[in-house]
């Protein structure tokens, strides 16, 4: 399947179950504090918000006093953004200037894109935020264990419920979901970005589980972190 294929594909996906998706998210979401912490948010700041859906994100971080810009290939998920400045485009092609950002980031949003597309999307990333900002992404991870079976992979679950009809892509759709290990996004972004870092997020769910608290990696969510150069 070609990239742009796949692309109107999960547009089209998103489009159709826009109403599934939330339109905020808690002041003490994991993410959102991980977003806060890695980009340094200060007032003043200009951030883009790669595939930013509604903006649930979004709004956490102008509430820090950032201008946040969203962008989004889906018109169903952009129409219910309204109190964000925002742009319909691909990630592979940000419709904005060099260095027109202090920082950028994605929130489960390259789990959706083309393989073939993650190096052109990264290096769009690096082109519009100035040099020392940083890019920060947010992603499933390959390896984590289910919450509620912390002895199954949550991979497992998630095959098992696509053939129930409870995830975003059934298995004879042309597109499916790619989780990540720590490692193999960090490589590719170290070819477009300095000083890239990762950790992995403990949420209130995993903290109550032994196993998640002391093996990181087994933990559903990776942060990674880089600079422009």
């Amino acid at each position: 399947m070609s990239v742009a294929s796949a692309e109107a594909f999960v547009r089209t996906r998103f489009d159709q179950l826009a109403h599934r998706f939330r339109d905020h998210v808690a002041d003490h979401d994991v993410r959102l504090r991980a977003l806060v912490t890695k980009l340094g948010v200060a007032p003043g700041m200009r951030l883009l918000d790669l595939g930013c859906g509604k903006g649930r994100f979004a709004s956490g971080l102008v509430d820090y006093g950032a201008e946040v810009w969203g962008l989004d290939a889906s018109s169903a998920m952009l129409a219910a953004a309204d109190r964000l400045p925002r742009v319909r485009a691909t990630a592979r092609r940000i419709p904005f200037p060099a260095a027109t950002f202090d920082g950028a980031y994605a929130v489960e949003v390259f789990e959706h894109l083309h393989p073939r597309s993650l190096d052109r999307t990264l290096a769009e990333l690096a082109r519009v935020v100035r040099a020392g900002g940083r890019v920060v992404i947010i992603d499933k991870n390959r390896a984590a264990l289910d919450t509620r079976r912390p002895w199954l992979p949550a991979a497992w679950i998630k095959w098992i419920d696509e053939r129930r009809g409870r995830w975003m892509y059934h298995p004879s759709d042309p597109v499916r979901e790619h989780w990540f290990s720590a490692g193999e996004l960090a490589g590719r972004m170290a070819c477009h970005l300095a000083e890239v870092r990762w950790d992995f997020l403990l949420r209130p769910e995993e903290a109550r589980h032994a196993v998640f608290r002391l093996r990181p990696s087994a933990r559903l969510f990776i942060v990674w972190s880089g600079m422009v150069p």
